[in-house]
């Protein structure tokens, strides 16, 4: 069993002729020795209810993609921001 880390990476547009910028947030670190499907149904809890700060009070969408993460976009498909919602597992050196 392994140690996991639920982080979010937001994406978001640069002002002017700036380039985009990634933030990478720590949103929980699961204590306890999990298994990875104990880990994903907290990953899916996280994803449910974070909301991203670039997002400025847009509504929301949340889908999950083919590896298990999840896509936390604008509603209505307007904005420069996007976060991905992944599960990573702790390393310890």
């Amino acid at each position: 069993m392994s140690k996991w880390l639920v982080i979010a990476v937001e994406t978001v547009a640069g002002e002017g002729m700036a380039p985009p910028h990634e933030r990478t947030v720590l949103l929980r670190s699961l204590s306890g020795n999990r298994t990875r499907e104990q880990a994903l149904v907290e990953l899916r809890k996280e994803a449910k209810k974070y909301k991203p700060a670039s997002f400025k009070g847009a509504s929301l969408v949340v889908g999950q993609d083919g590896d298990g993460s999840f896509w936390v976009l604008p509603k209505n498909g307007k904005g420069d921001a996007r976060c991905n919602i992944r599960l990573i597992e702790q390393v310890h050196p």
